[in-house]
């Protein structure tokens, strides 16, 4: 992955360039959270950012963007469960939905560190109106954690990040796979029970 547009970013406009790109994710920048996480942590160690205000500069990007989904969920996520009840994912959506009933802490946690689901979670959230204090709470602390990680995985290792993120990556995607297919089997088997 070539990197150059974020390294002009950075000689441009320093420590908010950091933010930036962990903001734009949310609009589908065609970048991993992981890496733009990371590439944060390695310009640490390879140019006279701070790792503190850089730290904090990816961090708000993330969780600014994390927000911003949620609200977006909240505002037009509604009108999207409502069409798709009227399909044949009727029974996906309500699943979900009482998984985030249930589940929902633990399913706001978890979900950062599952790629694709940190992604479409804050959406889910906010369409099915858990309150946005309890959402910032599990969030918040999830992603500070996930940053965390990633953001020393780049100070650690700043020229071979890429290769230990593609390999993280696969694992991580097995792993949301194994997950939701997990999740979604026990809903199965419970709303089968359920009937009986």
């Amino acid at each position: 992955m070539d990197l150059t547009f974020l390294m002009e970013l950075v000689k441009e406009y320093g420590y908010v360039s950091m933010f930036i790109f962990n903001w734009l994710l949310l609009f589908g920048m065609p970048l991993p959270n992981e890496v733009a996480a990371s590439f944060s942590g390695v310009l640490t160690e390879i140019s006279s950012f701070h790792p503190v205000y850089a730290f904090i500069s990816a961090y708000l990007g993330l969780i600014t963007s994390n927000s911003f989904a949620y609200l977006i969920g909240r505002i037009l996520g509604k009108r999207l469960i409502n069409k798709l009840n009227r399909t044949r994912f009727k029974r996906a959506v309500s699943n979900v939905t009482e998984f985030l009933e249930r589940h929902g802490k633990m399913a706001i946690s978890f979900s950062f560190f599952l790629p694709g689901v940190r992604w479409a979670m804050p959406y889910i959230v906010g369409a099915n109106r858990y309150p946005f204090g309890q959402y910032m709470l599990y969030a918040y602390t999830a992603g500070f954690v996930w940053m965390l990680i990633y953001f020393n995985l780049g100070r650690t290792f700043p020229y071979a990040y890429k290769s230990i993120l593609e390999h993280l990556q696969v694992a991580l995607t097995v792993l949301s796979i194994v997950v939701v297919g997990a999740v979604v089997l026990r809903l199965y088997i419970h709303s089968k029970t359920s009937k009986k």
